[in-house]
């Protein structure tokens, strides 16, 4: 349960400090590209955090990373109140995406060695956002939630404190192997090239949401219908193939992204709110599940996986603000769903080559 809470509560977190960024940004003076900037130093940071803080769960003990990765979470988020322009907007979210970074793998590999569901702990990070979502939409005002997904960091920090430290097989493996990396390439890159349109999305969806004449309100309650549906979702993906979850995940999430673009009013995003809730609780329980029970350095692959993440988080950010600033709200929607199409072509095609190779 204090896994589950955790979860819960970090997720909750990340959720209501982020969703506002972009408006936030834009009202510190930021163009659309800066905008798309100030989202990639977050991933940036959060890609090196990821892969490092992975590494290490395989070689020490995970209940001290846990705890560090929770308490410079609580101070980052909160020194986000300090942002007064875009320059300095984009250092302290690169703090917060280092700090996001710390923790994630460590409490994955908890999980996984205490026999529990991976579905069932990832769908109390879908119920944190959720939550995070409506608190941000009810509240409204980004620094009353700058100060609040701190606090609520500290709390988890104090429930991390009742944490036993787990038994896990004690691994020797350097910081600079590759073979995790090279045992999961097909879910690492199909990952990145899936979530990197849908970064190049989510960076300006509020901007376009507001555009179709969304309030803050409207904008809150419209995103918590996603991580709603993903919390029902993910707690029964357990008897699924993972390799069927992904290549489904993959399918599902670039349709949602062809619905954003004919999307007439703000009401109209409620579909593929609903798609990408399916899209996401089949590619992220699949991927996470698969490269777990493939590797020995567990804790390594699920630092990966998170690395592929934020370097989609970089790549998507930067090319979703170019698309924006030149082109427009739907042409970043197509450019998602094109790269769900190469997504699904590069897994089927090098995880058949993979399971060949096997044989």
């Amino acid at each position: 349960m204090r896994l589950n809470l955790i979860q819960f509560l970090a997720n909750c977190s990340l959720m209501m400090s982020g969703i506002f960024i972009p408006v936030f940004a834009r009202s510190l003076g930021a163009s659309y590209f800066e905008v798309g900037l100030i989202s990639a130093f977050f991933a940036a940071a959060s890609f090196f955090s990821s892969f490092m803080f992975g590494k290490a769960a395989d070689i020490n003990r995970l209940r001290p990373i846990i705890l560090a990765g929770l308490a410079v979470s609580a101070v980052s988020f909160f020194m986000q109140i300090f942002a007064h322009n875009a320059a300095s907007l984009a250092v302290v979210r690169a703090m917060v995406g280092f700090s996001v970074g710390v923790y994630p793998a460590a409490l994955i590999v908890s999980v996984y060695y205490e026999k529990e569901s991976i579905g069932k702990f990832s769908s109390f990070g879908s119920l944190g956002w959720m939550v995070g979502y409506l608190v941000a939409g009810f509240i409204g005002n980004i620094e009353h939630l700058f100060i609040l997904s701190s606090l609520f960091f500290t709390i988890a920090f104090f429930a991390a404190f009742g944490l036993a430290d787990v038994q896990k097989p004690s691994i020797s493996v350097s910081y600079f192997s590759l073979a995790a990396f090279r045992k999961n390439l097909d879910v690492y890159l199909s990952m990145f090239l899936r979530h990197m349109g849908a970064i190049a999305v989510w960076i300006i969806l509020p901007l376009y949401m507001a555009f179709l004449g969304a309030s803050n309100f409207w904008i809150g309650v419209i995103y918590a219908i996603n991580p709603s549906i993903q919390f029902i979702i993910m707690r029964r993906l357990d008897k699924f193939s993972n390799e069927w979850l992904i290549k489904w995940g993959i399918i599902i999430s670039g349709i949602s992204f062809v619905s954003y673009s004919l999307a007439q009013d703000f009401y109209s995003i409620v579909p593929g709110m609903v798609l990408i809730a399916f899209g996401w609780s089949f590619l992220y329980v699949g991927a996470n599940q698969l490269v777990v029970e493939r590797s020995i350095e567990k804790a390594s692959s699920v630092g990966i996986l998170n690395s592929s993440i934020s370097a989609a988080d970089i790549a998507g950010s930067i090319i979703g603000g170019i698309i924006m600033q030149y082109f427009g709200f739907r042409q970043t929607m197509l450019f998602a769903a094109i790269c769900s199409i190469l997504s699904i072509m590069v897994f089927s095609w090098m995880n058949r080559s993979s399971q060949k190779g096997s044989i």
